[in-house]
């Protein structure tokens, strides 16, 4: 391995090591100032030194090749699947349209086809059972109908009032429940609003009929949003708010990473272990926020599901000394 890797002190030859006399490789050594000694070389004795040098050059620049095909080959393939990864990640099965982009090598777009095709199922069904609730909830309107005729014929009484009351509550229940399966929000489409105007008129109207509902941010806030929905949303929030504290306010901000809302109230708050049920349907505390004023705990999981449309999310916070603030984050893209 000499050759290859000669050592630093090695005494190098006049003129180096491929010098040339006649057509025939030498080799000189000065022996004094007037004197060299000159031997020829034979090219056996070297078989290997022209090719070691250009083959070194070789094995780098295949080596270099190598990783760079690699390299690519894993972008190819990853690419396709941090795409259909943040498209699922991103997948509404309320938008009528392909998730999945069926594009790529054979293998991808047959994943992609096969979730697209898995998504279509999936809201085939929630399709349809979410339409035979719609339709037993409306059809029951009929009969309840004719009961409170029925009652309200009959003579007054303790019984009379339970019944009407009874009937009440139920009429009540059905319409929640159809508005919880008429999701109008998830069909809307997002326009460019004014969010404080829009906040602030929410908050007239509560203070309106008596309540004490007051806004806190910027006069003009301007974002890509669904207004009918936000509106919705922020409407159910400071309902349940003013039914559990006597003060609430609507604070509007925007921070690096998103628009904030928070509806904050003096309540009783909601205990920690109970958060995250409170946004599942028809889920209600009666201990923290319960009582005559409860719903039927359809409220939290409307705003939910209207925050997921939104891509953002909501968030239920302790407020000291007591009290809850429902806290909801929009992506900063939604902002114009």
């Amino acid at each position: 391995m000499g050759w290859l890797f000669p050592p630093d002190n090695i005494v190098l030859p006049l003129g180096g090591w491929r010098t040339f006399l006649y057509d025939r490789r030498v080799v000189a050594f000065p022996v004094d100032g007037t004197t060299m000694l000159v031997g020829s070389i034979s090219s056996s004795s070297f078989p290997g030194g022209n090719f070691a040098v250009r083959g070194s050059y070789y094995l780098i620049a295949l080596i270099t090749l190598i990783f760079m095909l690699s390299v690519f080959a894993i972008w190819a393939i990853t690419l396709p699947l941090r795409r259909i990864s943040r498209a699922a990640i991103n997948a509404d099965i309320s938008i009528h349209t392909e998730v999945f982009n069926e594009r790529g090598s054979v293998e991808i777009v047959t994943l992609a086809r096969a979730l697209n095709a898995m998504r279509k199922r999936i809201a085939i069904m929630v399709e349809s059972r979410t339409r035979m609730l719609r339709g037993i909830s409306h059809d029951l309107r009929t009969p309840l109908t004719r009961l409170r005729l029925k009652a309200e014929r009959l003579p007054g009484g303790a019984t009379r009032d339970t019944m009407l009351t009874d009937i009440q509550h139920l009429d009540k229940l059905l319409g929640e429940s159809l508005v919880f399966l008429r999701d109008n929000y998830s069909h809307e489409a997002v326009e460019r609003t004014n969010i404080a105007s829009t906040l602030q008129t929410i908050c007239s109207e509560f203070s309106d009929v008596g309540f004490d509902v007051c806004y806190r941010g910027p006069n003009r806030f301007i974002a890509n949003c669904k207004p009918l929905a936000l509106t919705r949303a922020i409407t159910n929030l400071c309902d349940n708010a003013t039914k559990f504290g006597s003060s609430v306010i609507v604070h509007l901000r925007e921070n690096e990473d998103a628009m904030i809302i928070d509806v904050i109230d003096d309540g009783p708050g909601i205990p920690e272990p109970n958060k995250p049920r409170v946004l599942e349907p028809f889920f209600k505390i009666d201990s923290a926020r319960g009582g005559a004023n409860s719903g039927f705990g359809l409220g939290l999981s409307i705003v939910a599901e209207i925050m997921q449309a939104h891509g953002g999310r909501l968030d239920l916070l302790d407020q000291q000394p007591n009290g809850l603030i429902a806290r909801l984050s929009f992506p900063n893209n939604v902002h114009c």
